[in-house]
């Protein structure tokens, strides 16, 4: 699809830029330099701006990628299809540039008002696509629970957009609704150090863990596709996908729920989560038939065998672990490290689901791109994951009897960060070797 070209080819320079201001490009003096150019200004709250529209360019990216995969894999009417297919390209077009621009260089009112004008549009094919797999486009006589599935989990994730269009609605008109990082204004609150979170502050968090959470269920399904589970084991495809659409339905209501029953809306949540992961596991069970008869020796199967264990057992196992002593935690860790693991959590979670829609795309080529790239992610998301895991962790892995524990884990910290950013790079030469190939491939063809 030539639209997936385009979107990667936009793709590699928005995330060199973004490399450059963060990591260790940024500890080098890259930022510093950078910042006489762009609109980098010092206060907290420009900085929490800054950060949230990297996240929803980055979030834009992502679901027209989403939207593309789907396009290919998911059944839906073709004409109403490709309606949406076009919407989307003209929307992240739009976005991404205006976006940039509005976050790092200069807050354009103009800039601005495209980066609404290209939401809007993702939205649009949004809700056009859902409508191409909607029983009034397409006949759910056959594959009747497939197609439901695939609806109600897109339903869902556009749900979980409007939860955060809620919020950002308010901004300006309630004295309430302000900007700030998600993950640090809760960790505050939780230990009395901010004022508790209003309903729609709620609703915020509610819209960010669906999103990625139902994002996730998106592209599980999708590789459930892919991998034809239905050829494979049809009993036990209809039961994951029974799974997936109940899960990603109460994940949903959970998420909403925060803003008004919060001291329960988290039991509701892991109701859902539990079968998105057991509906994982059967997958999971596929890709690791896949890999039988020299299947191991394709990247791309083997990497996406990885993603469950990735997301098993560097993300979703270390809710319930803090989850037992959270007393604990909140009593002894430093609140640094609190927020460190908040944050680190997500962006794990993004960065193999990422992965997972990059491998889905790699599987479409053959050759040596696809054993280097396939490898090196392989390879790079593992190491960086597994750096990660320690650093969001580290207050539990540094504490000992007699030492002290914020100095301690610190020290671990900086210790695994180069394993962390030797994993990132491997990852990112994945991402780049592939793209720049696929560029000279096309241009020439041209």
């Amino acid at each position: 699809m030539r639209e997936i070209k385009l979107l990667l080819f936009f793709t590699l320079p928005l995330l060199a830029f973004f490399g450059l201001l963060s990591g260790p490009l940024a500890e080098a003096g890259v930022k510093e330099a950078l910042s006489r150019y762009l609109s980098i200004g010092p206060g907290e709250e420009d900085f929490a701006a800054r950060v949230i529209m990297a996240y929803h360019i980055a979030a834009v990216v992502v679901m027209a990628g989403t939207l593309y995969l789907a396009a290919k894999y998911v059944d839906h009417e073709p004409n109403t299809g490709r309606i949406a297919v076009n919407l989307a390209t003209a929307g992240w077009l739009i976005a991404v540039p205006s976006g940039l621009a509005f976050a790092y260089f200069g807050r354009s009112p103009l800039a601005h008002g495209l980066w609404l004008v290209g939401l809007s549009l993702m939205f649009a094919a949004g809700l056009v696509f859902l409508y191409s797999i909607s029983p009034w486009r397409l006949s759910w006589r056959e594959r009747t629970l497939e197609r439901a599935t695939a609806f109600t989990v897109g339903a869902t994730l556009l749900i979980a957009v409007i939860m955060g269009a809620i919020y950002a609605a308010h901004l300006g008109f309630d004295k309430n609704v302000k900007i700030y990082i998600l993950e640090e204004h809760s960790t505050r609150e939780y230990r009395g150090l901010a004022p508790a979170s209003t309903p729609l502050q709620l609703l915020i968090s509610g819209h960010a863990h669906a999103a990625v959470a139902l994002w996730a269920a998106a592209v599980m399904f999708i590789g459930m596709k892919w991998a034809r589970m239905d050829n494979w084991r049809p009993k036990l495809y209809k039961t994951a996908l029974a799974l997936t659409a109940i899960g990603a339905l109460i994940t949903l209501i959970g998420s909403a729920a925060v803003a008004v029953v919060r001291p329960i809306a988290h039991q509701i949540i892991f109701g859902g989560i539990g079968p998105l992961h057991l509906a994982l596991f059967f997958l999971w069970l596929r890709l690791g038939g896949m890999l039988k008869g020299g299947g191991w020796r394709d990247p791309v199967k083997l990497g996406l065998f990885l993603v469950p264990i990735w997301t098993v057992v560097f993300v979703t196992s270390t809710g319930p672990m803090l989850a037992s002593q959270i007393k604990t935690v909140r009593l002894v860790w430093p609140l640094e490290d609190e927020i460190a693991y908040n944050v680190a959590h997500w962006h794990m979670l993004a960065f193999i689901i990422a992965s997972a829609m990059f491998l889905l795309y790699l599987s479409e080529f053959a050759g040596r791109i696809r054993q280097i790239s396939g490898f090196l992610l392989a390879i790079g998301g593992t190491i960086a994951l597994a750096g990660a895991f320690i650093y969001e962790l580290s207050p539990l892995f540094a504490h000992k009897a007699g030492v002290q524990l914020a100095p301690a884990s610190a020290a671990l910290k900086k210790s695994v960060l180069p394993v962390i950013d030797a994993g990132l790079a491997l990852s990112f030469a994945a991402f780049a070797l592939f793209v720049l190939w696929l560029f000279v491939k096309t241009v020439r063809k041209a």
